[in-house]
C-alpha cells in the first residue's frame, strides 16, 4: 500500500479545507464592502490577511497532491480528498462556535467509512503506469468541451447561474487538473528513468500540462465566484464530491489505472462511493448550527 502518498493526500485535504474557509471568508470580506469597481476589488482581495493565508493553505495543498499523484495512483489520492469536508465541518464549529448536530456526526463517521474503504481497495486493485498518447487524446477532447460548453454558459446565463453551479464546474475542471498532473508526472518520471527526459514525448507532455494549467485557471476563477456568493463549506462539498468523481472515473475509464483490478473490487468501488456521497448529503443537510439555533429534525 502506497503510505506516503495517502499520508501527502490527507495532509492536503487538511490544508484544502483551511485554504477553502480562510479565502471564503476573505472573498465574502471584500464583497461586503461598497462603491469598489472590479480592479479595485481585485486589489483589495488580494492584500486581504485572510485570503492571503487561505491562498497559501491551497498552495501547499496542491503541492502535497502532486507528491501524493506520484507517489500513488490517481483512484487511491483523489477519494482522500473527501475528508476536507469533514475537516470543514469541524472548523465551523471551532471558528464559527456552532455545534455538530447528531445526524451531521453521523455522516462524517459514514464519509470516513466510505473513504477508507475506497481507498484501501485501490489501493491494492490499482497501478500507476505512464499513459500512452492514445489513451490521454480523450481526456483532452473532454476538456475542450467542458471548457467550450462552460464558456457559453458564463456567456448566455451568467446571470442566472447559482453559487452550487459555479462549484460544480469549477470541481469539474480542477478533476481535469490533477488527471492531466497525473499523466504528466508520469510520463516525466518515465523519461528521467530511461534518460530522455528531452525527447519525441516531450511535447505531448507539454501539451497536457499547458491543458491542465488553463484548466486551472478556469476552475479558480469559477470557484471564486462560488466563494462570493456561497459558504465555504458549499465549495468544499464541491471541490470533495465532484472532483474526485471525475478524475476517478478519467483515472479508471480512459487511463486504464484499474485495468488489472479483480471484478469484484469495481462493486466495491460504486458502493463506497455510494456510502461517502450519502455522508456527504448527511453534512450538508444537517451542517453545525449556532448555538442559539433550533436543531433540524
Amino acid at each position: 500500500m502506497p503510505i506516503g502518498g495517502v499520508a501527502a493526500a490527507v495532509v492536503g485535504a487538511v490544508l484544502l479545507a483551511l485554504g477553502a474557509q480562510f479565502q471564503g471568508r476573505g472573498v465574502r470580506s471584500v464583497d461586503g464592502v461598497e462603491g469598489l469597481g472590479p480592479v479595485r476589488r481585485v486589489l483589495r482581495l488580494v492584500t486581504t490577511g485572510g485570503w492571503l493565508l487561505g491562498s497559501g493553505f491551497l498552495v501547499l495543498a496542491i503541492l502535497l497532491q502532486l507528491v501524493a499523484l506520484l507517489l500513488a495512483p490517481l483512484p487511491v489520492v483523489q477519494p482522500i480528498g473527501v475528508l476536507s469536508l469533514v475537516v470543514a465541518a469541524l472548523l465551523n464549529r471551532r471558528l464559527a462556535h456552532a455545534r455538530l448536530q447528531r445526524r451531521g456526526v453521523q455522516g462524517i463517521v459514514v464519509c470516513i467509512l466510505g473513504t477508507a474503504a475506497f481507498v484501501v481497495t485501490a489501493a491494492f486493485a490499482t497501478s500507476s503506469t505512464p499513459a500512452d498518447v492514445p489513451a490521454v487524446v480523450p481526456v483532452l477532447v473532454l476538456l475542450a468541451v467542458v471548457l467550450a460548453a462552460t464558456g457559453t454558459a458564463l456567456l448566455l446565463a451568467r446571470r442566472r447561474m447559482t453559487p452550487v453551479v459555479f462549484a460544480v464546474l469549477g470541481a469539474v475542471c480542477f478533476g481535469f487538473v490533477v488527471t492531466l498532473m497525473k499523466v504528466v508526472l508520469d510520463r516525466s518520471g518515465a523519461a528521467v528513468q530511461h534518460g530522455a527526459l528531452i525527447g519525441p514525448a516531450l511535447p505531448f507532455t507539454l501539451l497536457a500540462l499547458v491543458s491542465a494549467g488553463v484548466a486551472g485557471v478556469v476552475g479558480i476563477t469559477l470557484v471564486q465566484r462560488a466563494y462570493s456568493g456561497g459558504s465555504a463549506d458549499l465549495v468544499v462539498a464541491a471541490l470533495t464530491v465532484v472532483d474526485p468523481l471525475v478524475a476517478v472515473s478519467l483515472g479508471i475509464g480512459l487511463l486504464g489505472q484499474a485495468r488489472a483490478a479483480p471484478l469484484w473490487t469495481f462493486p466495491v468501488f460504486a458502493v463506497a462511493e455510494v456510502v461517502s456521497v450519502l455522508g456527504v448529503l448527511l453534512m450538508s443537510r444537517h451542517p453545525p448550527i449556532a448555538t442559539d439555533a433550533p436543531v433540524r429534525p
